[in-house]
């Protein structure tokens, strides 16, 4: 009897079959087949869409529901296969354990769909809470990106923590990834913090505050020198919207508006990481191991310092965040590092992050993760272009990815050379070749626009994993 009520917990109907009642089994086995090549046919025409679909609010809300269903009927069948099996003909004690045996499987076959009901509620709130933008006009799948051929999207790293309430984020990791929409081809064009005189689109709020030639300078007194860096720009946005607006994403759009104009290109999206809600995910995750090549000293002079030893650690949020973050100060006993050099081991942070992400992980720790993800992100990309994203997140995977970083010795951060950066972009993502370093007439050479790009090939045979430690 309980063998036969175990049986249809993977092939419901079979107990009604040996119990006799053939239309009712031949029913249920029919339904289950029928849902059963519905899935599999879904997932395997449309296995690369599906990530893209479930950040469709209304595919999450059909998929709890969907899931409570199947639990219920489910654990009905299973009911009902212990029924039809009439365990009224055994002894009472016989009766009261295979009862409470049937009870257990009924109970047990709906866990996992409430397991999937309850992640796909939290995954359904957490997407909302952090892509809280609507596309100003309907997405069209056939042509998502409005004839666009490259996407341009800024990626930041913030600084915003507890005590810099009321002071606004300072964006201390600048990147735009260019992305060819066809191909998955991309650019990543990393600028320094440090950036000097931002210029800002004609004719918006933000160049009628600070128009040409001296663009983004407060005088001496107002943040000379620190708060009028690049990095200064989505703060003073945020603090100061009688300036820059009252919008909720006037921050983010003041930034892509400089970005723009430095790079000579239109950026779509922006996505700002709160390197301190970083912090909270690799916490989530369980720390992240990292090769630190040698002593990194943090927190100089203050009562939260501390060194980040040399060699392979399995690192906290807070210790990997301060690894990422950590420059050299007056008193270091051990090195620090520039900022180019704090900008190569937060990629280093990243990449580990993500090469040590493992879906049984992700699922065992998903809600907190989620939870961490809320105070994480903040973007205006809109949630309806989220599953045209995805499969475009897909062919970047495969594609050829290029790095320019417009740094120290080639670019002079307190001097930039907008033209030349602009110049150096177009060769960048039209493809065109570089033009080769010309002698001036003192005898030097002069660098080419691509001055500082790398390259990484194309994987072959699918996507290349990062490694599980990274070198600062």
């Amino acid at each position: 009897m309980i063998g036969w009520t175990l049986l249809s917990v993977l092939v419901p109907g079979a107990a009604h079959l040996r119990a006799g009642r053939r239309r009712a089994g031949i029913v249920i086995l029919v339904v289950y087949a029928l849902v059963l090549a519905t899935l599999t046919t879904v997932v395997l025409v449309n296995g690369k869409q599906l990530a893209g679909l479930v950040a469709d609010p209304s595919m999450l809300t059909g998929l709890i529901a969907g899931c409570v269903v199947a639990g219920l009927a489910w654990s009905a069948v299973v009911v009902a296969s212990y029924v039809a099996m009439r365990p009224g003909s055994l002894p009472r004690r016989a009766q009261a354990a295979t009862g409470a045996v049937a009870g257990v499987l009924a109970v047990a076959v709906a866990v996992p769909f409430t397991f999937v009901a309850a992640t796909a509620r939290t995954s359904n709130e957490a997407i909302g809470e952090v892509f809280k933008e609507t596309a100003t006009k309907p997405i069209d799948p056939k042509d998502p990106f409005d004839g666009r051929r490259r996407l341009n999207i800024a990626l930041l790293g913030g600084d915003g923590a507890a005590s810099r309430q009321g002071v606004g984020i300072r964006t201390d990791s600048i990147n735009v990834v260019s992305i060819d929409v066809k191909t998955g081809n991309s650019v990543l064009f990393a600028l320094p913090r440090e950036m000097e005189n931002a210029p800002f689109p004609p004719g918006s709020a933000m160049a009628k505050r600070f128009p040409p030639p001296k663009n983004f300078w407060l005088p001496p007194g107002q943040g000379r020198g620190s708060a009028d860096l690049l990095n200064g720009v989505w703060a003073y946005a945020d603090t100061h919207p009688e300036v820059a607006g009252h919008t909720r994403t006037r921050a983010g759009d003041a930034l892509k508006g400089a970005l723009g104009q430095i790079l000579g290109i239109k950026v779509d999206y922006y996505m700002m990481v709160n390197m301190w809600g970083v912090a909270r995910l690799i916490d989530a995750l369980g720390g992240v191991t990292i090769n630190v090549e040698r002593d990194i000293c943090y927190g100089v002079g203050r009562s939260d310092g501390g060194v980040v030893k040399a060699g392979t650690h399995k690192l906290n949020g807070e210790q990997a965040l301060w690894y990422g973050r950590a420059r050299d100060h007056p008193g270091s006993t051990c090195a620090g590092g520039d900022n180019s050099t704090r900008m190569k081991r937060q990629q280093c942070v990243m990449n580990a992050m993500l090469s040590q992400l493992q879906p049984a992980n992700v699922l065992l720790k998903f809600n907190a993760l989620a939870r961490a993800a809320k105070s994480t992100f903040v973007t205006d990309i809109p949630r309806d272009l989220l599953g045209e994203l995805v499969p475009l997140a897909d062919r970047v995977k495969s594609g050829r990815v290029s790095t320019m970083n417009f740094v120290p010795p080639a670019y002079n951060p307190a001097y930039p050379d907008f033209p030349r950066i602009r110049r150096a972009v177009r060769t960048a993502t039209t493809g065109a070749t570089t033009p080769r370093p010309t002698p001036s007439s003192t005898g030097t050479s002069t660098p080419s626009p691509s001055a500082g790009v790398t390259k990484k090939p194309k994987p072959t045979g699918g996507v290349s994993r990062l490694g599980s430690t990274c070198a600062a």
